[in-house]
């Protein structure tokens, strides 16, 4: 398994099962019609004509046609999704390796989580930088927070600290 730039580490928590995945980072904005909105008051806030914006992001339905036309992922659309990015699912044990095999601290920082999302506790927990705000995207009734969620990792899957 090779990580991207492009890609992050990502726990997920669904009907009380853990697992990991490796993904580009534009899949966890959880709620897409709120970012879309977004995306759209950042263009008319620019100034910028209605047609621009769809040229260049497209109508809703083509913006979720990026995450397999789910346009909120939560518990009930999590199954569907999981199994879209199931060539995407890693185990504790393939991460460890890869971390440890890692030859700088900069080598090993990539292979941290950035996100742990519980669908069933409906959470988002992000350690992305600033600028990556996918916990503002999150479906109405959950928490999004920028957050250390090391402690919610179950202890065996806590791939980067030794036992």
């Amino acid at each position: 398994m090779e990580i991207k730039e492009d890609q992050i580490i990502v726990g997920t928590m669904c009907k009380s099962k853990f697992q990991w995945y490796v993904t580009e980072k534009t899949l966890w904005r959880l709620d897409y019609r709120k970012y879309y909105d977004s995306l759209d008051l950042r263009y008319k806030r620019q100034g910028r004509p209605l047609y621009e914006f769809v040229r260049e992001i497209g109508s809703f339905g083509e913006f979720c046609q990026s995450r397999f036309r789910i346009p909120v992922l939560d518990k009930s659309t999590a199954p569907a999704f999981f199994e879209k990015i199931m060539l995407s699912a890693a185990d504790s044990a393939e991460l460890a390796y890869l971390f440890m095999r890692a030859e700088s601290d900069a080598d090993r920082k990539v292979l941290l989580p950035s996100l742990y999302v519980d669908f069933d506790g409906k959470a988002l927990y992000s350690l992305l930088p600033k600028e990556d705000d996918v916990e503002k995207f999150v479906p109405d009734g959950w928490k999004g927070v920028k957050q250390n969620f090391e402690k919610l990792i179950p202890l065996k899957e806590r791939y980067w600290v030794e036992p």
